[in-house]
């Protein structure tokens, strides 16, 4: 089973794609996308809103990835590789997001900025979780929400909606929760993801 990670030219992939080596995937890492099926997609969590859409939609990933959420191939974002399916980011005002989820990311009400490091979820899935985090912004609320967190405000942690799972944080340096949360993300998409 072959895991495409999209190269959004962004940043470091290399904790990524270990860490979804060591759960017994192989992985593919592209800038464009092909013509072949993989077992899931994960669209990584580094950079800005708009330079990360920009890349996307410049390499052709757009029609990909709603060809995918069409077949039903399991996809996983992450941090703003998750808020990129919302409409908007207060990050870049005048970017428009791909917009399968209703909302917008945020400038986050931390006592920090960014938020650095490891904070429990709230969420009846991964009751006492506790995950990495490194993030300035986030989208306060969803529907589709099956996680949040607190750092001097609430906000969403984790959504899930078909075949996609996005989460806020850094699976990839979560431990094994986040190994955990990674491998139901890609081999169990429809699931309730409890662990």
């Amino acid at each position: 089973m072959t895991i495409l990670i999209v190269d959004t030219r962004a940043g470091n992939l290399f904790s990524l794609r270990a860490a979804i080596e060591r759960l017994g995937f192989k992985t593919r890492t592209l800038d464009k996308p092909d013509d072949k099926i993989y077992a899931g997609i994960v669209i990584p969590g580094q950079g800005r809103f708009g330079t990360v859409l920009k890349n996307l939609r410049a390499n052709g990933w757009i029609p990909y990835l709603e060809q995918a959420r069409i077949e039903a191939i399991p996809m996983l974002g992450i941090c703003v590789g998750m808020q990129i399916f919302f409409e908007a980011s207060a990050e870049d005002k005048d970017v428009v997001g791909i917009g399968w989820f209703k909302g917008r990311a945020e400038a986050l009400d931390f006592p920090k900025k960014p938020m650095v490091g490891w904070a429990q979820l709230d969420s009846k899935i991964w009751p006492e979780a506790i995950v990495y985090f490194v993030n300035s912004y986030g989208v306060k609320q969803s529907e589709y929400s099956i996680a949040e967190t607190t750092y001097g405000e609430t906000f969403t942690a984790a959504i899930h909606q078909g075949n996609f799972t996005g989460v806020q944080f850094h699976p990839e340096k979560s431990s094994v929760v986040g190994a955990k949360i990674i491998e139901q993300s890609l081999k169990e998409p429809n699931n309730d993801h409890s662990i």
